[in-house]
Parts: structure tokens; C-alpha cells; sequence
């Protein structure tokens, strides 16, 4: 990051920052830098003694609870082979430190020098934090330690890997030095993993194993006690980092900082869970993904609280109930989440971690007023996500994309409308910028702009208003209608209204109302080929004929892994990007600009009258506004 885009971005993080927060980073920043402010706690500092002498290290009995989770065979056949996953691939683990300081797709080598002087944010040039970060979560010791609980005939290896893995991460990541001491959550998700991978092993580990743990745990909670996410940065990072300090606070209470972990630990989750988990159970972020990443966090610590028989927190408690209702509205488990805003593909314990999910039900039909989200689904093997949503947590809106009056559908277990998902974080800044713009979405755009201003990778300004206008949930149909009035500089507003019929068909019309004459497009991201036929257009899903797809009101073009400007592309993984086929369609200028999109899901094409119908009465209600 040059100097000048330094400045730039300190500017624009300065205006959303209210004067207590202004206070409170000056303050931070002047106690850094204080005479030893910066010295970690050394092996003979009392912190250091009392966490080694602490009753959850030295208990030769199991002490936590076990995490409910579904493992897969396979991937602890490769965590024995000393692999590590990385965002749906693997990459070996060689002892000498050079596997956590070193990007496993790129190549890059992160600095090993004092952590304050390493730039890690988009614009580096090293690369994408994120993706050496997830290695050094060392979330897999915690998949080694259940096979060693689980599985005897591996236990040697297993332990023998996880003791090696730990002891080659300490001795390459002193404190205070390296990216890995960047950032206080990734060190609280480690606390998180350490605790439950080492009581899990405990009875075959060694004591060189055990003292190395006990300092690597209090050294972490020392550090993020004083590095926590506030203000304008709480988010995800907060709750991630509260549950941190819990775990050291309940764990260690021998430590003289322990009843300071607790406590603010405590006063953040419940403060946090109330405000981040919406009152309909949606996220404040926007990102399905993020919510739940911190439902997960927040349900382990609900179970350590209940485990050691702790008062429980009221407010996180009823956090967890309302997002754990929302997210099995939407989803049967992790997989088949809709990824919806960033996902970093991030777990709170493990991908096998199964703590917030249920059976769903195989029939709903449900608005969600403040998330900004209907779904609709007749058989369980179908799925309509119609977004009205805002554009995510202020003041700087970071996880959310540009997003508003998107709609997703999945048929028969197979996405056919699709988020194209995240991209990747750092690197690329054009496809960052791409992978949250509306043109990566299926949504309108105008004069090809996003109807919010994207100021960096993580801020955005000027954010629009989305509004559920209209919602009739029956047995069979559905029929909603929604606006926004991020155009209302082009002199444009945007209008949608959306027509489910269960087994006939799925309906889409844009009305794009205003003086204004800017160009419009629609866009539609396949989760399958997308290819011309008989004067339309088809979906070829696998293992089923092909889907009639009529577009009427424009000129249309498909798309697939352009460059210039990005168009076409979808992330199925953090950090992976591949084409995908995408229908354009450029709708004709003047005042009153249409567009009628129908996936036709009967063999016989019935429906034209009820969509006349149902799109009748809504047009009216349109005009009246």
C-alpha cells in the first residue's frame, strides 16, 4: 500500500469513527508506545507460572465438553498424512516454520519480523493475509486430537503429529513477531482449538507439551485482552475474540488476569449478540456466513459456560436461539448455506462442527423484516432466496455486497441462480471489487455502478434504502414484491417482483422507473450450464432435462469468464475463482424499463395467464407510488 493510499484509507476510517473511538485509538497508540509496552509476558513472569500451575492443564481427567460433529473419514485420513486444510484443499506441513509463514497457493512468504511493522491490508505485498491465517488457526490439531480420542490403532500418530505441529508452531512464531500476532481473533480461535485439542490428548501428551500450551494460552489471552475489536471494528472479530477471553478466563483462573478476562468477555458477548444477530435472526453484517461463524462461537460458549456451571448471558443466549432459527429456515447445514454477502470460510471449531444445526423443516415460506430476506420452499428440494435486504453493519458496511433485490433458486438439490460468492479478500483489488459489486449479482445495474460507492475492500459509502413492499406466502405460490433507491442519482428507482409457483414456475419482473436515461443491465449467474435454445435460453442441470428460460423486455448476451470488465466468474471457495455462465440482458431506454424473466419448470409451459395476473396487480401498486 503506497503512502498516499495509507492516507486515503486512515481519512476514510477516520470519518466513520465517532470522538470516543478517535480517543480510545490515540490512547492505544500512545501506550504502544511506552517504555516495554510492547514485551510479551516472559516463562518466569507470574502470569506464566499460574497458567502452567493451572487445574485444567494439571487434571488428569477431561474437563470441557465434547462438541457435537460429523467427521469425515477422508479428511482425517490426510490429517494423519501431516496435511493441513486450506479452503477445500489440502497442503503438507513441513517442519522449520516455513509452512506458517508462507502463502500455500501463491508461494508468498509472509515477514517473519516484528508484527506492528508488517502491512497486511489489501494492498500489500505479500499477498492475502486470510489465507495464511487459516493454516496457522491450527483448527487441525483439534481434528488430530479426535481421532487420537477416537480411533486407538492411529492415537501415536495422531498425538505424535499434533505435538509436532504444536511444538514447530511455537518455536517459529515468537511473540510479537510474524503476521500470525496481527490480529486478536485469529489468536482467540486458536485458544478456542488448543483447549479442546488438549483435552481431548491430555492423558497422552507430555509435559514439555503441556507447559508449552499453558504459555501460548495465557500469552494469547494477555494480548488480545489488549488489542480488542471496538467501536467501528466490532463485528465478528468482537465475539470471536470475547469467546477467547472466555476460555482463558474459565480455564485458567489461577491467573491474576483470569476475573479481567471473564468480565469483559461477558459484558462484550452480551452486548454484542444483541446487537449483531438482528431481532428476526438475521446478521447485522449481511454475510450468512459470518453469522454463522459467531452462533457456532457463541454456542460453545454457551456450552463451556454450562459445563463448569457458570451463570449463563441472558442476551447471547437468546442471540443464539433467534440466528439458530434463522439459519435452519435457510439451510439444512453449512453446505447448503446460501452465501449471501463475504464468507471467508472460517469455522469456529471445525467444518464437522455441527452445534447449531437441525433437521429443516421441507416446507417454508418466511419473510425476515430486518434481515431483508424471504424464503420460499414447497418440497424441501427446492429453495427461493429473494434479498431486500440493507447493505450490512455501519458504519462501514464492510461484509455486505451489493446485493439488493438479488434472487437465488435451487431445483432438486442443484443451485441453478446463484451467489457468485467472495473471491478473496487481499491480492486482486479489480476482483475484490467485483465479487461485491451488483454486476457480479442477479440484480440490475446502472451505468455498470453499484448503488452504494465501494471506498476500500472493506468500506463502502453513500448506502442505499431496500424495502419489502409486498408478500403473499401460501402452500403452493409465493409473491413478493420489493424496491430500492440506490439509483436515485441516475434519477432511477428499482422495482421487483418475484412469482413462485410450486412445479410451474419461478417469474421475475424489473420495472426500472424514472426519468432517467443511464444503461441498464440485468444480470443471471448459473450454478449450471446456461446455453441458447429454440430463440431462448435453457438451464442444464445434471441428472434432469433442461429448464426453459424465456427473458423478455431487452437484448440479452451470455457471458462466461470475461476480463475486461470482469463478467462471468463465481467462488465456490475462498480464494478459488472459476467462469460461470452468466445472461446479460440490456433493457431499452425511457422512462418505464421492463424486464420479464421466466424458468419455466413444467414440461408443459402453463403459467402465462397467473403471471399476467399476479404481475398486473403489483404494476399498479407500482404506479400508485
Amino acid at each position: 500500500m503506497s503512502h498516499g493510499t495509507r492516507l486515503l484509507w486512515l481519512w476514510r476510517r477516520l470519518r466513520v469513527m465517532p470522538p470516543a473511538e478517535i480517543a480510545h485509538r490515540l490512547g492505544e497508540a500512545l501506550r504502544t508506545r511506552l517504555p516495554g509496552a510492547r514485551r510479551w509476558p516472559r516463562p518466569d513472569n507470574p502470569l506464566m507460572r499460574s497458567a502452567r500451575a493451572s487445574a485444567f492443564l494439571a487434571a488428569e481427567a477431561p474437563r470441557l465438553f465434547r462438541p457435537p460433529l460429523q467427521q469425515d473419514a477422508g479428511d482425517a485420513a490426510r490429517l494423519l498424512a501431516g496435511e493441513l486444510p486450506c479452503f477445500g484443499r489440502w497442503v503438507p506441513w513441513r517442519p522449520g516454520g516455513d509452512t506458517w509463514h508462507r502463502d500455500p497457493f501463491t508461494g508468498s512468504a509472509w515477514p517473519r519480523g516484528p508484527s506492528a511493522g508488517i502491512a497486511y491490508r489489501p494492498g500489500n505485498p505479500h499477498g492475502d493475509v486470510r489465507v495464511v491465517w487459516e493454516i496457522n488457526r491450527l483448527q487441525q490439531l483439534f481434528g488430530l486430537a479426535l481421532i487420537a480420542a477416537d480411533q486407538p490403532e492411529h492415537r501415536d500418530r495422531a498425538v505424535g503429529l499434533l505435538e509436532s505441529q504444536l511444538a514447530d508452531w511455537c518455536e517459529t512464531n515468537p511473540p510479537g513477531e510474524g503476521v500470525n500476532y496481527l490480529s486478536a481473533m485469529e489468536e482467540a480461535l486458536r485458544v478456542v482449538s488448543l483447549c479442546h485439542a488438549f483435552d481431548l490428548t491430555r492423558s497422552w501428551l507430555s509435559p514439555a507439551t503441556r507447559d508449552r500450551l499453558a504459555e501460548l494460552l495465557a500469552r494469547h489471552a494477555w494480548h488480545i485482552g489488549q488489542h480488542l475489536s471496538l467501536y467501528s471494528s466490532a463485528g465478528n472479530h468482537t465475539i470471536a475474540e470475547a469467546v477467547g477471553l472466555l476460555y482463558a478466563g474459565l480455564l485458567l483462573r489461577e491467573c491474576p488476569a483470569a476475573p479481567g478476562w471473564q468480565f469483559t468477555a461477558r459484558r462484550l458477548l452480551a452486548s454484542e449478540a444483541a446487537r449483531q444477530v438482528l431481532p428476526d435472526g438475521g446478521g447485522l453484517e449481511q454475510a450468512t456466513g459470518y453469522l454463522l461463524f459467531i452462533t457456532d462461537l457463541m454456542g460453545l460458549a454457551q456450552a463451556l459456560l454450562a459445563q463448569l456451571h457458570e451463570a449463563p448471558i441472558p442476551e447471547m443466549d437468546a442471540a443464539v436461539a433467534r440466528a439458530r432459527d434463522f439459519l435452519n429456515t435457510l439451510a439444512t447445514g453449512p453446505a447448503d448455506l446460501p452465501r449471501i454477502g463475504d464468507a471467508d470460510d472460517g469455522w469456529a471449531l471445525s467444518p464437522a462442527l455441527r452445534l447449531s444445526w437441525r433437521a429443516a423443516p421441507a416446507v417454508r415460506q418466511r419473510s425476515f423484516p430486518q434481515a431483508g430476506l424471504t424464503v420460499a420452499s414447497f418440497t424441501g428440494r427446492d429453495r427461493l432466496v429473494f434479498l431486500h435486504n440493507p447493505l450490512g453493519m455501519p458504519p462501514s458496511f464492510g461484509h455486505g455486497h451489493a446485493d439488493a433485490l438479488s434472487v437465488l433458486f435451487t431445483l432438486d438439490g442443484t443451485d441453478l441462480l446463484i451467489d457468485p460468492g467472495t473471491g478473496q479478500y487481499g491480492g486482486n483489488a479489480e476482483q475484490r471489487h467485483y465479487f461485491r459489486s451488483s454486476r457480479a449479482h442477479n440484480t440490475a445495474t446502472v451505468a455498470d455502478e453499484d448503488p452504494a460507492r465501494q471506498l476500500t475492500a472493506f468500506m463502502w459509502a453513500d448506502p442505499h434504502e431496500c424495502r419489502l413492499e409486498h408478500a403473499e406466502l401460501a402452500a403452493d405460490h409465493v409473491l413478493l414484491l420489493a424496491r430500492h433507491d440506490g439509483w436515485r442519482r441516475f434519477g432511477i428507482t428499482h422495482w421487483r417482483a418475484v412469482s413462485y409457483r410450486r412445479n410451474r414456475y419461478l417469474a421475475i419482473q424489473d420495472w426500472l422507473q424514472g426519468p432517467g436515461t443511464s444503461p441498464v443491465q440485468v444480470r443471471w449467474h448459473a450454478g449450471c450450464p446456461l446455453a441458447e435454445a429454440g430463440g431462448g435460453f435453457e438451464l442444464r442441470p445434471p441428472g434432469r432435462p433442461p429448464l426453459a428460460l424465456a427473458i423478455r423486455g431487452g437484448s440479452t448476451r451470455l457471458l462466461r469468464g470475461e476480463t475486461t470488465p470482469p463478467a462471468g466468474w463465481r467462488s465456490p471457495h475462498y480464494g478459488e475463482v472459476i467462469p460461470c455462465d452468466t445472461l446479460e440482458v440490456s433493457l431499452s431506454s425511457g422512462p418505464k424499463r421492463q424486464m420479464l424473466a421466466v424458468l419455466q419448470l413444467d414440461a408443459v409451459g402453463t403459467g402465462a395467464d397467473s403471471i399476467r395476473t399476479d404481475f398486473a396487480a403489483l404494476e399498479s401498486r407500482i404506479r400508485a407510488n
